[in-house]
């Protein structure tokens, strides 16, 4: 009976040596995503550059008109001023927001008593156009700085606590039954299970809430005060001169830029476990 020989195979080292160099490395598959947004903008610029040139500069300025803008604006101070005041507005409005949404959407998630009563205002105020609510709370706060914030809050809050509430209702029954074996309270519960669990959803209610208070400071500042970015849109908007409107609204889509960074910053610092599992999936 002869003997078969032992399929020979690579070293464990080798292996793995190959698994290695065979699949891109963190830091490659990161430049080649910046390599590809950095193309894309180029080509995005490239076209509007050549398509602007074709077009009456009223109807459409091209990137180096609205750079030329920008530039004047910040000369004049004028963007400065305007920037300053739009962060105020939506950073008080958006952290009443958020602590205001987080807190409700918590109650409504841990008692179903409370989303009991609170889900008929919830789903009504969803569904109301809430730019319409704007000559209200004009009359109710004035055309001030007050005014601009709540604003900011009616729109942005809605979101979050929606998706805070249905973060802490999904938080599986075993882990709470557990809690309850260890017979933990009921902040002990919240604190250490409910909450670490309702994280992503949370975050995922601030991003969409952010975005709908951007929206609000917006036009907080062209129907309430016209002042801030709001006030120089409605201003450049009204006199056509297209190249420092675009030169606006760039600035505008920055401030949200700006505080999304911030939310990434604080889950991050905070939350580490929630940012590292949202950077695998993305990667």
């Amino acid at each position: 009976m002869s003997e078969q020989a032992a399929p020979v195979t690579a070293p464990a080292v080798v292996r793995s040596s190959r698994a290695t160099y065979g699949r891109p490395s963190r830091m490659r598959r990161i430049a080649r995503g910046v390599g590809v947004q950095v193309l894309s903008v180029t080509v995005f610029l490239l076209l509007w550059q050549w398509v602007g040139g074709q077009m009456n500069p009223i109807l459409l300025a091209t990137p180096t008109a609205v750079m030329a803008a920008f530039v004047d604006l910040v000369a004049t101070n004028q963007l400065q001023s305007a920037f300053v005041m739009a962060m105020a507005d939506l950073t008080l409005g958006f952290a009443l927001a958020a602590l205001v949404g987080v807190a409700v959407g918590v109650a409504m998630g841990r008692s179903r008593t409370i989303e009991q009563v609170l889900n008929p205002y919830i789903n009504f105020m969803q569904a109301t156009p809430l730019v319409a609510l704007v000559p209200l709370i004009v009359v109710w706060f004035g055309i001030g700085y007050e005014a601009r914030v709540a604003v900011v809050f009616v729109l942005g809050v809605w979101s979050i606590i929606i998706n805070t509430s249905t973060g802490v209702k999904a938080t599986p029954k075993l882990l709470m039954e557990v809690a309850e074996t260890y017979h933990l309270s009921t902040l002990q519960q919240l604190r250490t299970i409910s909450l670490p669990f309702a994280v992503p959803y949370i975050f995922s209610g601030l991003r969409i809430g952010l975005g709908k208070a951007l929206i609000g400071m917006v036009i907080a500042e062209m129907e309430v005060s016209v002042v801030g970015l709001g006030g120089l849109l409605n201003d450049y908007g009204m006199e056509f001169k297209t190249a420092y409107l675009l030169a606006g609204i760039v600035t505008a889509s920055m401030v949200g830029v700006i505080t999304a960074v911030g939310l990434d910053i604080i889950m991050a610092r905070f939350f580490p476990w929630v940012h590292a599992t949202s950077s695998r999936h993305q990667a």
